[in-house]
C-alpha cells in the first residue's frame, strides 16, 4: 500500500521510493512487473499504459528538473495519475478523468520548464509561488513564439496542480492561478489569440501529381510484382529452413565440390549484392585485414545443399588457395521465375536472396499505401488491421462487396468520458475495392503473425519495450519516402518518366494525408458528399465532410482548396488552347477569354498555395469548368446558370456559394462556351455516330436517338464556324 500523510481525512499523495508509478490497471498485460518504473526512478515510461499495437515512447526525464522541485513534481505527476482528476478540473471541457500517456509527458515538460523558470528567479517551493508569479510566467512564455493555442495548453496545466492541491502535501500545493478568476479570460494574459480556431482539419492532402503515381506503383507492385516477390520470399524461407536442419561433420566437401563445379563451369559464386558487399569489405579493412576475397553468401549456399552454414565457411577456408576475386558473384539470385512485366520487358532480371527482404519490406508498404488510401482508414485503424479482418460477400445479384473489420479509437469513450485506450471493433465494417482485398491478402502472406503491418520486416527487429509490435506512424513515414525512392529508380530505369513521384510541396507523406486526400477526390465525384458520409462512417454529411469529428468543423475549407485546384486547371487548358490560336464560340465566349487572361497575367507561373487558390475561388470572374462529356465549358454565373433550379424559380439564393449541376446542363445556357478542341471532339462523336449507322447493328430506336444526337452536334459544329472568336487577346470582346 502506498503510504501517505493523512490530512482532514484525506490521504495525500506523498509516495514511498519503491512504489509503482503507473497505476496497476492501466498498465498493458504483457508488461512485466519490474519493468515498470518506480517513484525512485528519475526516469518514468508513461508508455506502457498505451494499449495500442503502434505504441511509442512517451517517457519524462525527470533529471531535467531542478533538483529543489523534482521531488515536489514528481509527487504531483504521481498524484495526477493514479488519483481522479477533482470536480473543479472536470470543469473545463477538455479535461478528463484520465490523462493519456502522451497527455501526460506533455503536462510534465511544461512543469519541468515551469521549474527551471522560478529556479531562476529564486523561488524553491511551489508554495511559495504567487498569484502575480503565474501572472508573469504567463507574460514569459509568450516570449518563445509559439502558438497562442501551445501557451493555453502550457498555463493549464498549471490549473492542474492547483485543481488537485487538496491531495497534496502542504509544501506541493500551488496558488489558484490568476486566469482561473471567473471575471478574467486567458486573453488577458496571453493576448488575442490571432487565428480562432473554427475545428477546421489543418493536414494537407497529398498533392495529386504525388499521389498519382505513388498509387500507379503501390497498385503495380501489389497487382503485378506481388507474385514474383512472393515467390521469391517462400523460395529463400526454404532455404533458410534447410540451413537450421542438422548436418554431420564432413559435409563440407558436399559445398567443396559444389563450390569447384561453379568455378569449372565458368559460373560464378554466390555472393552478395553490391551494398551489402561493400560493408563486409569495409568492416574487414577496419580490423586490418589485407588481400581481402568478396565473401560467399554462406545462407543461400547451405541452404541450396541442405548442409549448416558454418560448413561452408569450412569449406571456403580449405579453398582459400583456389579462389580468386574474379570467381565471386554479386548476388546470390533465387530459382523463381521472372513472370510480370513493366511495359514490354520483365521488370527485374532476378531476384536476389538478400535483396528480397527489402523487396517484401517495400510490397508490405505499398499494401499499406493502397490500404490506408483507398480504403480511406484513419492510420491507427489501419495499422491495427489483423488476419481475417478481409472478408468477401457475395450479393444477390451476383456482384462480390469486400468489408474489413477491424478496431477504431477517435470517439470510443467509457460512460464517463474518457478514452477506452484499447478502442472497439467499428461497428459497420468499412466497404472497400478489390484492389484493399488483395493488398490485406499479400500482406496475409507475409507477416507470421496476427498483425498485417508489424515492425517485423524492420532491419534488426526487436519486439518493442512497450509491448507492442504494429508499425508506429513514424516508422511508416519512413517506409513510405523509402519506397518512393525505390519507385522511382525503377521509374528511370524502365525509362518512365512520367510515372516519377515528385517532392510533394506540403513536406513528407504520412499515413493521415491519405485519408484527407481520398476525401478530396470523393467529393469531386458526382454526389460526393453521399458517398463521402458512407464510407467515412459518419451519420450525417456535414461531419463526413469534416470527417476529422470536429463536430464545429465543414468540408469549406478543404472544398475552396479543391476547388482552386479544379479552376486552375481549367484556366490554365484555357489559357494553352487561346495560345495554341484556338477560336471560342457560345454566348460565354467572350468571358471564357477575359478569364483566361486574367488568369494569364495574374497567376501563371506562379506557384498556387492556399490563399491564391482561396482567391481563385472567391473571383466571379474565374468560375471556368470544364465538362467533357457535355462537349463544353461552363463559364459559371449563379443569375444566369440554367441548371440552378433556384433561378428557375426566381429564388436565387446569393449568400449561398454555388458550382454548375452537370446533370441538368442545358444547351440553351448562357454560360456556354466551346473551343476548337471541344468541336473537334463533337466532330469525332458525328463519325462514330455515322460508322455505327453504317454497320446497322444498332436497334431502331437506338439508331433514331443516335441521328437526333448528330443533328445537334452538327449545328454546334456549324454555328461555331460561323460565329467563333479568335482567342487572341487583340479580337478580345465581352458578351
Amino acid at each position: 500500500m502506498t503510504p501517505t500523510a493523512l490530512a482532514d481525512g484525506i490521504r495525500l499523495a506523498d509516495p514511498a521510493p519503491h512504489d509503482l508509478v503507473l497505476p496497476a490497471h492501466r498498465v498493458r498485460s504483457n508488461i512485466p512487473e519490474d519493468q515498470l518504473p518506480r517513484f525512485r526512478d528519475l526516469t518514468w515510461r508513461l508508455s506502457c499504459m498505451t494499449h495500442k499495437d503502434t505504441v511509442k515512447p512517451e517517457i519524462v526525464n525527470w533529471a531535467r528538473c531542478p533538483e529543489p522541485l523534482r521531488a515536489s513534481l514528481m509527487r504531483v505527476g504521481w498524484a495526477v495519475m493514479n488519483i481522479p482528476a477533482p470536480e473543479v478540473l472536470l470543469r473545463e471541457t477538455a479535461s478528463r478523468k484520465v490523462m493519456s500517456p502522451r497527455a501526460l509527458r506533455l503536462t510534465f515538460s511544461f512543469w519541468i520548464d515551469f521549474a527551471d523558470w522560478l529556479v531562476k528567479r529564486g523561488i524553491t517551493e511551489l508554495a511559495a509561488v504567487t498569484g502575480e508569479d503565474l501572472g508573469e510566467y504567463a507574460e514569459h512564455i509568450r516570449t518563445y513564439g509559439r502558438s497562442w493555442d501551445h501557451d493555453q495548453r502550457a498555463a493549464k496545466t498549471l490549473t492542474r496542480i492547483w485543481g488537485y492541491a487538496p491531495f497534496l502535501l502542504p509544501q506541493d500545493r500551488l496558488v489558484m492561478p490568476p486566469w482561473e478568476d471567473p471575471a478574467a479570460v486567458m486573453s488577458d494574459f496571453l493576448g488575442t489569440k490571432d487565428t480562432p480556431s473554427d475545428g477546421e482539419n489543418n493536414i494537407p492532402i497529398v498533392h495529386p501529381a504525388v499521389m498519382s503515381p505513388l498509387l500507379v506503383w503501390s497498385l503495380r507492385m501489389v497487382l503485378d510484382l506481388g507474385p514474383d516477390i512472393l515467390a521469391a520470399w517462400r523460395e529463400r524461407r526454404r532455404l533458410l529452413d534447410r540451413t537450421r536442419e542438422a548436418s554431420p561433420r564432413g559435409d563440407s566437401q558436399v559445398v567443396v565440390d559444389y563450390l569447384r563445379g561453379l568455378i569449372a563451369q565458368g559460373k560464378p559464386l554466390p555472393g552478395f549484392s553490391g551494398f551489402q558487399e561493400d560493408a563486409i569489405k569495409a568492416s574487414v579493412r577496419s580490423r586490418g585485414g589485407k588481400g581481402i576475397l568478396p565473401s560467399l553468401n554462406r545462407q543461400f549456399i547451405a541452404g541450396t545443399l541442405g548442409v549448416h552454414a558454418d560448413q561452408v565457411t569450412v569449406a571456403q577456408r580449405r579453398l582459400r588457395h583456389e579462389l580468386e576475386p574474379h570467381h565471386f558473384g554479386l548476388d546470390a539470385p533465387l530459382d523463381v521465375p521472372i513472370t510480370s512485366r513493366i511495359a514490354d520487358r520483365p521488370w527485374t532480371d532476378s531476384l536476389d536472396f538478400d535483396e528480397i527482404t527489402f523487396l517484401v519490406l517495400h510490397l508490405s508498404t505499398a499494401s499499406l499505401i493502397t490500404t490506408a488510401y483507398l480504403s480511406g482508414m484513419r492510420p491507427e485503424e489501419v495499422l491495427h488491421l489483423t488476419r481475417g479482418c478481409c472478408t468477401r460477400e457475395e450479393r444477390e445479384d451476383g456482384t462480390s462487396r469486400y468489408k474489413i473489420t477491424g478496431r477504431h479509437f477517435k470517439g470510443v469513450t467509457d460512460d464517463e468520458g474518457n478514452a477506452i485506450p484499447e478502442g472497439e471493433i467499428r461497428p459497420d465494417p468499412w466497404v472497400v475495392l478489390e484492389f484493399v482485398a488483395r493488398s490485406i491478402a499479400v500482406v496475409e502472406e507475409l507477416e507470421s503473425g496476427d498483425l498485417l503491418f508489424s515492425r517485423s520486416f524492420s532491419r534488426g527487429h526487436r519486439p518493442s519495450a512497450e509491448g507492442g509490435d504494429a508499425v508506429p506512424s513514424d516508422m511508416a513515414t519512413k517506409r513510405i519516402a523509402s519506397f518512393i525512392a525505390w519507385a522511382n529508380q525503377q521509374a528511370i530505369r524502365h525509362d518512365r518518366p512520367h510515372e516519377l513521384i515528385p517532392e510533394d510541396p506540403e513536406g513528407p507523406v504520412v499515413l493521415r494525408r491519405f485519408r484527407r486526400t481520398i476525401a478530396w477526390f470523393i467529393h469531386r465525384q458526382p454526389g460526393g458528399r453521399i458517398a463521402l458520409g458512407v464510407q467515412f462512417g459518419h451519420a450525417a454529411t456535414l461531419i463526413g465532410e469534416s470527417y476529422a469529428g470536429r463536430s464545429k468543423a465543414d468540408m469549406l475549407e478543404l472544398l475552396d482548396f479543391e476547388k482552386g485546384l479544379a479552376l486552375a486547371d481549367a484556366l490554365a487548358e484555357a489559357r494553352e488552347r487561346i495560345a495554341d490560336g484556338e477560336s471560342v464560340s457560345g454566348p460565354a465566349a467572350g468571358r471564357y477569354i477575359s478569364a483566361a487572361a486574367e488568369f494569364e497575367n495574374r497567376y501563371a507561373g506562379t506557384y498556387l498555395g492556399k490563399r491564391e487558390l482561396r482567391a481563385l475561388v472567391k473571383n466571379p470572374k474565374l468560375q471556368v469548368y470544364e465538362d467533357p462529356k457535355a462537349f463544353l465549358t461552363c463559364n459559371f454565373d449563379a443569375f444566369k446558370a440554367l441548371c440552378d433550379p433556384d433561378l428557375e424559380l426566381g429564388q436565387s439564393n446569393t449568400g449561398r456559394r454555388r458550382t454548375p449541376d452537370r446533370t441538368r446542363c442545358q444547351l440553351a445556357c448562357p454560360n456556354i462556351s466551346r473551343t476548337d478542341s471541344h468541336i473537334a471532339s463533337i466532330q469525332a462523336e458525328v463519325d462514330k455516330i455515322d460508322a455505327d449507322a453504317a454497320a446497322g447493328l444498332d436497334p431502331y430506336p437506338i439508331a433514331r436517338r443516335e441521328q437526333q444526337r448528330r443533328a445537334v452536334f452538327v449545328e454546334i459544329i456549324e454555328r461555331h464556324q460561323s460565329s467563333a472568336i479568335p482567342g487572341s487577346p487583340s479580337s478580345e470582346k465581352t458578351r
